[in-house]
């Protein structure tokens, strides 16, 4: 199928990151994303094709960005960290780690109405911080550099993944306690992205050997496992994010390889795959980010110079049990 072109960039300042298309949950972006160009992160409407700035003069490149509970944050290659209210002009800018190391994700959550942001970094930590004043709660420590952390959409789970095949699912109690539940793994290399379902029973875990495992909570072991096109080049072939839809009468997950490859498996059975190719056939086209919609209507795929807008086939979606994907 042929997508929407929009003539908008999303710069990646990382050759792993490539998780930087965001749209707020915050109503006032219904028809918004957020995206970085250089050092300025921008608000682009889709339905006007009009940009304006969210942030002019960052300071630094963005290596990664997160919203949620009403506010945006980014980090950077040492150890920058912005967030910003996206009901106001409150800002704030800190470093983050004590050696400058690289944010590689972000991820807010909401903890007895506390709102936290977990900072996942290269120095083999995540912090946990407070939101809106970033003071710093907990340090939780690991083996190897963290690239990705997730809290579950009911706020009773955490994934955390980094440069391991480990997989290690933490229980956050009420009193905002980080406890450890287990430790999985399935990958044969290390793990860059994960995302949960709406109703928080399962997530899905990208790995850099170009590999999605789908795990329910309930099981130690992976439920489904997905693969790429079977690319030669270990890095082109890489899934560098993986993204369930949040609304649960469009139930899909989508994932992206480095370059030029996009997945999308129908949600409900785990038994239906589609692979889009963005640009041409013959030359590899860089992937900078992925995201659905807030009603989940639209996919979205960034590309180095532009931003794909795919339609999701909706109402066949929501005709059990089957639905086209796209």
């Amino acid at each position: 199928m042929s997508p929407h072109i929009h003539d908008q960039r999303v710069s990646i300042h990382h050759w792993q990151l490539r998780d930087l298309i965001m749209q707020p949950d915050d109503p006032q972006f219904k028809h918004e994303l957020v995206v970085p160009v250089d050092q300025d992160i921008y608000r682009y409407n889709y339905q006007t094709h009009q940009q304006r700035y969210l942030l002019k003069g960052l300071g630094y490149h963005p290596t990664c960005m997160a919203t949620g509970c009403g506010y945006w944050a980014a980090g950077g290659q040492r150890g920058d960290l912005t967030v910003k209210d996206l009901n106001s002009d409150y800002e704030v800018s800190i470093t983050t780690s004590p050696n400058s190391t690289i944010n590689n994700g972000l991820c807010f959550s909401n903890v007895n109405n506390e709102t936290r942001l977990i900072v996942s970094n290269n120095d083999a930590t995540i912090r946990i911080f407070s939101i809106p004043n970033l003071q710093l709660l907990q340090t939780i420590p690991f083996n190897v550099a963290v690239n990705h952390t997730s809290v579950s959409p009911d706020g009773k789970k955490m994934i955390v993944v980094g440069d391991d095949k480990k997989v290690h699912l933490f229980a956050v109690t009420p009193g905002g306690r980080y406890d450890m539940v287990a430790t999985m793994g399935a990958s044969k290399d290390a793990n860059f992205s994960v995302s949960w379902t709406a109703n928080s029973d399962k997530f899905a875990v990208a790995s850099q050997d170009g590999s999605v495992h789908v795990w329910d909570i309930r099981h130690r072991d992976p439920l489904y496992c997905f693969n790429g096109v079977g690319n030669s080049s270990i890095t082109k072939g890489a899934v560098r994010c993986v993204k369930f839809t949040q609304s649960r009468a469009v139930d899909l997950l989508a994932y992206t390889e480095h370059v030029s490859h996009v997945h999308i498996v129908d949600a409900r059975s785990f038994d239906t795959q589609q692979t889009i190719r963005v640009g041409p056939a013959g030359q590899d086209t860089p992937i900078t980010g992925l995201e659905f919609s807030q009603d989940s209507q639209k996919m979205f795929v960034g590309v180095d110079n532009a931003i794909l807008e795919y339609d999701i086939d909706t109402p066949s979606r929501r005709r059990f049990p089957q639905g086209a994907l796209l």
